[in-house]
């Protein structure tokens, strides 16, 4: 008989009419119906064997059937008896045969022999795939009318006729006809039939998909149930719903992805009912948990440079106003400084995608490098401009006493922000792909005290690589440059000046102490600034790793690097893994340091990567 009917049942089972048995799609290299683990203390070693599988066979065709075969992958569960061995064979024989048909060799053919009399047993399997099958037609109809530009075609679903018919590209192209009905208006369109035609003797095969699209339909209202103390229409507002617009399932997954990221809910359940209503409309539920709107933390650190031992501690509140307005009050303390913030942020102010921005510090410093007392304000808006990119700008003013050289200083200068943030990294403390980029450039200009007229611009970005796929190594870079144009370098202020060394800059060198200094060895701050840091984050096991890094910069004191030697620091870190991001220990050396300057170490402890 030249041709044989395939089934395909929507459980996924391609089954051969008129024979005893059935094939599956897609096909699973998984074990099934093994013999349990034996219990080493209660039952023998198991039955030795060896295994071999012979056959010309495709790297990829040797590679599937080896990963499926439980003879090669199961050699330290030995089988109990000769029967378990047995057992194990067939249930091989019938693995590879799934992997064979899977990639489209469907006239396969696999025969086995066990020589018992061998010590240990040796089985040898010979597979011979046979020709590979190849797509001639794929016809998809409809069982009730459709648009014109619903899939007909194989191109239509990703396929191209001639290409082998694997069983996973066929399923995966069916599932594109409901998944394009659900984004097209027909949220209850499916597959209602697959069949395939096996020309056995031309290696070819046919397909035919019967679709069942279901009831075209628009969008009803929005309802949001479970909201307790956030607005229900700032909530509509963000949202935008548009009643009567033709049904889209991504349109739904749009409202569950805009409500969590409010960060007010816990939970976001987004559903419809099981038909479409008598006016051709399907209404939309989303059931939200708000979620707690305070939160109180604190943190430590410590690092051997002039900063000491450190601690922090902040409350937030992320609903004041009832439309997720977010107020965050911090303090944070180490020996030398000590600062109080006061940031305040509404979203979606004006306009979607824009937030109001009022942030407030106030800071005291008693350090090497200067004496400040300095209180900074800035008034703004921030739009999200992408995914990853958002901008911000507005004035700032900056009130700030600094003592250098026993000098005092009043400075009250009004600056102009803007600035630009990528952020594509996929975890804030411990990102293992992806890449950041920070870059802000602030005109300031006298309004009281010390004349000064300068630009301040700064950038600063980090990469992160997994070459494996993994997060057991992970390669980081980064780099930093900035710049000060305008007044000389004794007009600027000590504490708008560029400074590095420290735990977050070049390691292994103190905090500030990277660039010139003075007679004392006291830094003085420089006009620009270069750095740049590498690292390999290995983990040794899911909770320990190591991070062997390096690190280099340079502070000059005109605003564009000159020839000053780059100032290198290397070291190894110590990362303990929580859930809440990884515990940081770092040891740095200088390379090239400065004698009588820097000394032999430092090590930093925070909690969260370098950078």
């Amino acid at each position: 008989m030249k041709h044989l009917l395939y089934r395909l049942l929507r459980a996924g089972t391609l089954r051969w009419t008129g024979a005893a048995f059935a094939i599956l799609l897609p096909i699973s290299a998984a074990a099934q119906n093994e013999e349990p683990t034996p219990d080493s203390e209660s039952t023998p070693p198991g039955l030795a064997y060896t295994a071999e599988i012979e056959g010309d066979l495709s790297n990829r065709l040797r590679s599937l059937i080896d990963e499926s075969a439980a003879l090669l992958t199961e050699t330290e569960r030995l089988p109990a008896s000769e029967a378990a061995l047995r057992r194990r064979l067939r249930d091989d024989i019938d693995r590879i045969a799934r992997v064979l048909r899977s990639e489209g060799y469907y006239r396969n053919e696999i025969e086995s022999v066990v020589d018992d009399s061998a010590d240990p047993i040796h089985i040898r399997i010979d597979v011979e795939p046979g020709p590979r099958f190849r797509l001639e037609n794929y016809e998809i109809s409809y069982q009730e009318p459709v648009p014109d530009s619903a899939p007909r075609t194989a191109e239509d679903v990703g396929l191209e006729l001639g290409q082998p018919a694997r069983a996973a590209a066929l399923q995966a192209a069916a599932r594109e006809i409901p998944l394009w009905l659900n984004q097209n208006g027909y949220p209850f369109g499916r597959v209602a039939n697959t069949r395939y035609l096996a020309d056995m003797d031309d290696a070819t095969v046919r397909a035919e998909i019967i679709v069942a699209p279901g009831e075209p339909a628009a969008f009803g209202p929005l309802s949001i149930i479970g909201v307790e103390s956030v607005r229900k229409d700032y909530l509509h507002r963000i949202l935008g719903w548009e009643e009567g617009r033709t049904y889209d399932q991504r349109e739904t997954e749009r409202v569950r992805r805009e409500l969590s990221r409010t960060g007010l809910f816990d939970t976001v359940i987004v559903d419809t009912p099981d038909e479409v209503e008598a006016d051709g409309e399907l209404p939309v539920t989303a059931e939200v948990a708000e979620r707690p709107h305070r939160t109180i933390g604190a943190g430590v650190s410590y690092s051997t440079d002039e900063d000491g031992p450190g601690i922090e501690v902040f409350w937030e509140h992320r609903n004041l106003f009832s439309e997720a307005e977010s107020l965050r009050l911090e303090a944070s303390a180490t020996r030398p400084r000590q600062s109080l913030t006061a940031d305040f942020r509404k979203p979606n102010y004006l306009r979607l995608e824009q937030a109001l921005l009022f942030e407030n510090e106030l800071r005291h410093e008693r350090s090497e490098a200067f004496d400040e007392l300095t209180s900074s304000h800035f008034l703004g808006l921030e739009r999200r401009l992408s995914d990853n990119w958002t901008a911000r700008a507005g004035p700032s003013l900056l009130l700030t006493r600094v003592t250098e050289d026993d000098e005092t200083e009043l400075y009250g200068l009004v600056g102009l922000t803007g600035g630009v943030s990528y952020d594509g990294s996929d975890d804030p403390l411990n990102p293992t792909k992806g890449a950041r980029l920070d870059a802000s450039v602030t005109p300031y200009i006298s309004a009281v005290g010390e004349s000064a007229r300068f630009v301040r611009a700064e950038t600063s970005g980090s990469f992160y690589l997994s070459p494996f796929d993994s997060d057991r190594l992970v390669l980081a870079a980064r780099g930093r440059f900035g710049t000060l144009a305008g007044s000389s370098h004794g007009d600027i202020p000590a504490n708008l000046r560029f400074y590095a060394g420290g735990g977050g800059s070049v390691r292994g060198f103190a905090f500030r102490s990277v660039g010139p200094l003075d007679d004392d060895d006291d830094p003085i701050g420089g006009r620009a600034v270069a750095e740049i840091g590498l690292e390999a984050r290995i983990k040794i096991t899911d909770t320990i790793g190591i991070v062997p890094f390096v690190d280099a910069g340079q502070v000059y004191k005109t605003s564009w690097p000159t020839g000053e030697e780059l100032r290198i620091g290397a070291g190894l870190g110590l990362r303990y893994y929580t859930s809440f991001g990884p515990l940081r220990l770092d040891v740095a050396t200088p390379v090239n340091p400065r004698k009588g300057v820097d000394r032999a170490y430092q090590f930093y402890i925070s909690i969260g990567q370098s950078f």
